[in-house]
């Protein structure tokens, strides 16, 4: 059984969900012991890999890989009172670099929102509101802000551009309960001009489905200002669905979950619906297709 059909991540944590056809995990989900230590050639074999299923070719692809996912993002600071938000996150392919959030929670505007983002080594995104009626393109600070205010998660973050720069194999051992092989990227300069304090960035695969499990971002010191990690999954038919992710601050103790509500697998999407011109179209996505995670 290929990986598409046994594991789902949000790789490129939300705006891409991980899962890999052209691999087959080895062992059980959920797996058990530690990651053994590579080589530097296994090490950039694994990320090659990754890497390339990132950008494949869709055109390549079978029909039906189109998905849809419900979502909420639930914020937890750690004073004061929590909020929370909705959306649908979408995709031609599971784990493909293109992907599509459509926010339907008033925190958003009052009215549907919907970004486009692309991922590369100098990713893109593209953000279209009902209420202005246009699509507008996010510059390189718009890519490392909040997508909703007052919360922790970033179109940088849910893409995971870093994992095309120059990267360095640190270690191996065991990160979210799997074991796992760590990479570190250095931030480049278009990435320091908007947040300078920010040194580098690390990645967590697992060792068996070679999806990431955590990503944290750092700054001189050597304990992370921002971890985004595997929290839970859930078993939907033949696929693992991440449940929930924790996007945590360490600076001001805050916590954004972003919970998979429902998913629709195996879907026939319009491919103009994942390009700017098509931000302004709804999903058209019948609501018996949608499976709870509850």
């Amino acid at each position: 059984m290929s990986l598409a059909t046994k594991f789902l991540i949000l790789g490129s944590f939300l705006s891409v969900f991980w899962a890999n056809d052209q691999l087959v995990g080895k062992g059980p989900f959920p797996a058990r012991g530690f990651a053994k230590v590579l080589t530097t050639e296994e090490a950039d074999l694994r990320l090659s890999r990754y890497r390339g299923f990132l950008t494949r070719d869709l055109n390549a692809t079978v029909h039906h890989n189109a998905y849809a996912l419900r979502f909420r993002l639930r914020h937890m600071p750690r004073r004061g009172s929590e909020s929370q938000c909705s959306g649908i996150l979408s995709g031609q392919s599971l784990g493909h670099g293109t992907s599509r959030i459509d926010f339907d929670s008033i925190a958003i505007g009052g009215s549907r929102v919907s970004l486009l983002l692309s991922n590369s080594e100098r990713p893109k995104a593209w953000r279209y509101s009902v209420d202005h009626d246009e699509t507008q393109s996010l510059d390189s600070a718009g890519l490392l802000s909040p997508l909703v205010p007052g919360m922790n998660q970033t179109a940088f973050e849910l893409l995971m551009p870093f994992v095309f720069w120059s990267a360095t194999y640190e270690k191996s051992g065991k990160v979210a309960g799997r074991p796992a092989h760590v990479y570190r990227f250095e931030c480049p300069p278009w990435v320091r001009t908007v947040r300078p304090s920010w040194n580098r960035i690390t990645l967590a695969l697992d060792d068996d489905y070679e999806a990431p499990l955590r990503v944290e971002t750092f700054s001189n010191r050597s304990v992370a200002h921002k971890t985004y990690i595997l929290n839970s999954l859930k078993k939907i038919e033949s696929t693992w669905i991440p449940k929930t992710f924790d996007c945590k601050n360490r600076n001001d103790r805050s916590n954004t979950r972003f919970e998979v509500l429902s998913a629709a697998l195996k879907l026939d999407l319009d491919p103009i619906l994942f390009k700017p011109e098509g931000l302004d179209r709804e999903l058209p996505v019948p609501e018996e297709s949608y499976l709870s995670t509850q």
